[in-house]
């Protein structure tokens, strides 16, 4: 393929990975330990990139269960501690991710993934999926001066990969991930199968992938 930009930014939970099955998985677990009915999957699927955190809150909230701010830190670790322990059971790379990652690799682009999960969970998935050396860097929330939407986390990305701005474009599932490009001054393009509960054509990208063999083919005609 034709080398159109220097570098190319991916998100990965909803972008590369479809990480949702264990998200979810880890959070019922929780809750059955809480004495509460599990979630059911289809319906909490699109929040599996809102964070440990965030998705914990707002699903105890919706149960009206009784919890501190300062409970809420500990219960976090538990969720966080199961979801260590199967991150790999049922976690899949989206179809042809690796094929399509080597053509994007070997014509020259600069890879790396900004993400808003751990440094350790990401290289971990990275490593389980055989795809660490097609990255030259890999920025996380807890690696970072400010994770996304903040656009320092692709400005050091691209910082590290010796990029301009308009020689870079960022691949995401979210609105989240359209922010931070927005942010950053770098086009970007938003995948339609992710985890954003809002349709990929009304967050704003420069275009639409909804289908990853088509990732070639797209970035060699975005200007």
């Amino acid at each position: 393929m034709r080398k159109r930009w220097d570098a190319v930014l991916f998100d990965f939970d909803g972008t590369l990975v479809d990480s949702a099955p264990d998200i979810i998985a880890a959070l019922n677990h929780l809750l059955g330990e809480l004495g509460h009915a599990h979630v059911d999957y289809h319906a909490f699927r699109t929040r599996a990139g809102d964070g440990a955190r965030n998705l914990l809150k707002q699903v105890l909230t919706r149960r009206g269960a009784s919890f501190t701010d300062a409970e809420l830190p500990g219960l976090v670790e538990r969720l966080l501690a199961h979801y260590y322990e199967i991150m790999t059971d049922n976690t899949r790379l989206y179809p042809a991710v690796p094929d399509i990652l080597a053509e994007i690799y070997q014509s020259g682009m600069a890879l790396a993934v900004c993400t808003n999960r751990t440094q350790a969970t990401t290289d971990q998935l990275l490593n389980h999926f055989g795809l660490t050396q097609m990255f030259a860097a890999v920025l996380c929330a807890d690696t970072v001066t400010a994770k996304k939407p903040d656009a320092r986390h692709l400005f050091e990305a691209m910082q590290r990969l010796g990029a301009a701005p308009e020689r870079t474009i960022m691949v995401g599932d979210t609105a989240t991930d359209v922010a931070a490009a927005r942010n950053a001054g770098i086009k970007v393009v938003a995948v339609s199968y992710g985890y954003s509960a809002r349709p990929a054509a009304d967050l704003g990208a420069d275009a639409i992938l909804t289908d990853f063999t088509k990732l070639p083919t797209l970035l060699a005609g975005l200007d």
